[in-house]
């Protein structure tokens, strides 16, 4: 018998399910193809139930849930509608890295390669029996959080209200946003890859760039200056401190400021915000307040997903239903200014084409017949190109 022969005989002996690897993107509809040979690798506390039932139709070989980092199982109805199905369910087996397509076996909450026989990734396998203990958990879990949350979000709001509502305690800063388009930049893992998607629209829009933490190193690494640093100055390095933009340090209600003796030595100037916000919440303030037209903030997302989650501030909640007429996600930014490029690139593309027709014209018809023609197409074409950048 050829060994190769003897290899695969004894892959299809092994225990557990084969099948391709197939990563589902969050917010994306299941590949039409997809089936009984395929491993679908998942967040499903981003998954909708749409999804769920899509893949117990089918009929994966498995489900992996690879949820982000450090969250917490979500009561999603994508759990409860797996558990009513035999597919096996991994948690915790991160799959992230391992490429489109690639031909594993998965066997007690164990991935390994196919080809190899290496171990890829380890989690648990999940029953129905467990499946359904932990989403009863979770959804317990959540509605707790969420009401200390809440309890918390009104606190600040008891508290802040004059600065939320009418700006009071606001510091005045040598900054002009009235009528500016805004982008707050946060330390945010997400932060540095939404700043290179936002890199057209800055350098059309030419906002004011506020640096935040963190945020404002991502602007220096970027090549970015910024117009204005909310930090504490211990938590930025010197560079930023002295590259020349306005410096807003976050200070307790009673006026404490952490980090205020290293300014002074440095010789740069500062002004405290005195609030019981974020550093990110006092950016968003300053913007809104002081008449900015626009407020883009990168970081996570505060959807129900994660805005009771252990690193959402209360204040945040405030702050953003306070700014929300004018505040935009980053992610919705750079997707909005995108399909604003293409199609102002489609319209260059159909007014090269009115010229070529035109040319035609010229060569057939009349001058009159021309110009009859080029003012309805003209007129035409600017009412369509009107539709696309409102």
């Amino acid at each position: 018998m050829k060994m190769s022969g003897l290899l695969s005989r004894r892959s299809h002996d092994l225990d557990g399910v084969v099948g391709a690897v197939r990563h589902i993107r969050a917010g994306s509809s299941p590949h039409r193809k997809l089936g009984p040979k395929d491993v679908a690798v998942l967040d499903l506390n981003r998954t909708s139930a749409d999804t769920a039932r899509a893949l117990v139709e089918a009929g994966v070989a498995a489900v992996i849930h690879v949820p982000r980092a450090g969250q917490e199982m979500l009561p999603r109805a994508a759990f409860r509608t797996l558990a009513a199905s035999t597919i096996p369910v991994v948690e915790d087996a991160d799959l992230s890295a391992v490429a489109e397509g690639t031909k594993v076996r998965v066997d007690e909450g164990v991935v390994y390669s196919v080809k190899t026989e290496d171990e890829l990734a380890s989690g648990r396998e999940s029953g129905p029996a467990t499946l359904l203990a932990e989403v009863d958990a979770a959804e317990s879990g959540y509605v707790e959080s969420a009401l200390a949350h809440l309890a918390n979000a009104t606190e600040f709001l008891s508290l802040e209200h004059p600065l939320l509502l009418d700006g009071e305690g606001l510091p005045q800063i040598d900054v002009e946003f009235a009528d500016r388009h805004v982008v707050v930049v946060t330390g945010d893992e997400s932060s540095q890859a939404q700043l290179a998607d936002l890199k057209p629209f800055i350098k059309e829009y030419r906002p004011l760039l506020v640096g935040v933490d963190g945020g404002a190193e991502l602007l220096r690494s970027a090549k970015l200056s910024a117009d204005v640093v909310v930090a504490t100055p211990t938590a930025v390095s010197e560079e930023v401190l002295t590259d020349g933009a306005v410096l807003v340090v976050p200070a307790d209600r009673d006026g404490r400021a952490e980090g205020l003796e290293r300014v002074t030595e440095l010789g740069v100037g500062a002004t405290t915000f005195p609030a019981a916000a974020t550093a990110r919440d006092m950016a968003l303030l300053l913007a809104f307040h002081n008449g900015a037209e626009m407020i883009v903030v990168t970081g996570g997302d505060r959807g129900l997903e994660n805005v009771f989650g252990p690193s959402s501030a209360p204040s945040s909640t405030m702050v953003d239903t306070a700014v929300s007429s004018r505040l935009v996600h980053a992610d919705a930014c750079s997707t909005l200014y995108r399909s604003r490029g293409a199609g102002i690139g489609l319209a260059l593309v159909v007014l090269a084409a009115l010229v070529a027709v035109a040319a035609v014209v010229v060569a057939r018809d009349s001058a009159q017949d021309l110009l009859i023609w080029a003012v309805d197409m003209w007129n035409g074409f600017a009412l369509w190109v009107q539709g696309l950048v409102r």
